[in-house]
């Protein structure tokens, strides 16, 4: 039960649904994120948080994934980013237009896929470890009330326009995500020359 909870909670988290969708039950979807992600009242920090370096991602955070993800710097990067991104739509204003929340939810979803995509090509694949490493991570990005109901509120703005993007934007956004990929492991090469 608590595995098919798990897989259930990865396939809604991962779909770009709105609350106003018939398909999508926004009050359960948030129940079960609420019981997924331990908040920690010993950690009542603003929700901007600590970010000592500025580079937008909140200094525990930056902490976790990059011990986590030290020895894979395609995550590394890949989780970086994502952080990036809940952080610029967790302090986004009240004067934020749908628009706003859209475009960020989907390059957020656009990070999350090209992780994916390059994990299942490289058959480097534990499905549910990384399951569970995707909730880990926004675990720790949503550590307080304030952070989870600010992504909540985010999430509810969302407009309903689902639609599959087409064949060209796929395999425009999947060479860009090989690019990216490319670039790092290049970068992780150039390290151990140097090393040597």
């Amino acid at each position: 039960m608590r595995k098919f909870l798990v897989t259930t909670l990865f396939l809604v988290l991962n779909i770009n649904l709105s609350a106003n969708s018939k398909l999508f039950d926004y009050d359960v979807w948030a129940k079960d994120l609420k019981v997924m992600i331990e908040l920690s009242s010993s950690q009542m920090q603003t929700l901007k948080g600590s970010d000592k370096n500025n580079n937008m991602v909140r200094d525990d955070v930056e902490n976790y994934i990059k011990d986590k993800y030290k020895n894979d710097k395609f995550q590394k990067v890949m989780f970086l980013e994502a952080a990036k991104k809940i952080q610029q739509i967790l302090t986004l204003t009240n004067k934020a237009t749908k628009a706003t929340h859209k475009q960020l939810d989907d390059e957020l979803l656009q990070i999350y896929t090209c992780r994916d995509y390059i994990l299942y090509k490289n058959n480097d694949i534990d499905v549910e470890k990384e399951l569970k490493d995707k909730i880990i991570f926004k675990s720790k990005v949503l550590n307080t009330k304030e952070r989870l109901d600010a992504y909540l509120a985010h999430k509810k703005v969302i407009p309903f326009d689902y639609s599959l993007p087409t064949n060209d934007t796929l395999k425009l956004q999947r060479e860009q995500c090989v690019s990216i990929y490319k670039k790092i492991k290049n970068e992780n090469a150039d390290n151990l020359s140097a090393m040597n």
